[in-house]
This record gives structure tokens, C-alpha cells and sequence, in this order.
């Protein structure tokens, strides 16, 4: 299954424009209490994966299922715009 980008992005300008500042804005993000490092990774990289589809203008091609609440931080602009409509994301709280 593919997930959409968000329609709303296009209209709305987003202060990250590049992978290089995203990765920055995924970093930021500090690992939560009883993570593993492994699980952490892995969901930073999942993160990226879908600003590097938005970048290319592609729709992200996994699913988005019960991520920890900070993921969903991290697939969101700095101006609070979602990469992914929040409606494809199942789990979203």
C-alpha cells in the first residue's frame, strides 16, 4: 500500500527544503525511556524515508501502523503540517 503526500503541503510553504535538514529535524528528537537504540534507529530512518518520498514527490510505498508518538512529530513540518494525511496513519493519537 502507498500512502498519499499530503495534499496541503503544496500550498503551504515548509522551512525544510532539503534531506540534509531533515535528517537534522529527525535528529532532534531525543530517543525515548525503554527504547532500544535498535527500535529508536529504525524509526528515525522510517522517518526519513518518508521526507526523502516527499522530496521526490512520490508517494510513500509502507504503511504507517501505530509508530511511537514522536514519529508523527517527525514526519510533521516545523509549521505543523503532516508529511502523510493524518487519516493514513493508523495508531495516530
Amino acid at each position: 500500500m502507498s500512502l498519499p503526500l499530503n495534499p496541503a503541503l503544496v500550498a503551504t510553504p515548509c522551512s525544510i527544503t532539503s534531506p540534509a535538514q531533515a535528517r537534522l529535524w529527525v535528529e532532534r528528537f531525543a530517543r525515548p525511556q525503554g527504547f532500544s537504540p535498535y527500535a529508536w534507529n529504525t524509526t528515525k530512518r522510517i522517518a526519513m524515508e518518508v521526507w526523502k518520498c516527499h522530496f521526490a514527490g512520490r508517494q510513500f510505498a509502507r504503511t504507517l501502523n501505530f509508530m511511537h508518538p514522536l514519529f508523527y512529530q517527525m514526519i510533521r513540518t516545523p509549521e505543523g503540517l503532516p508529511l502523510v494525511p493524518e487519516s493514513c496513519m493508523r495508531g495516530f493519537i
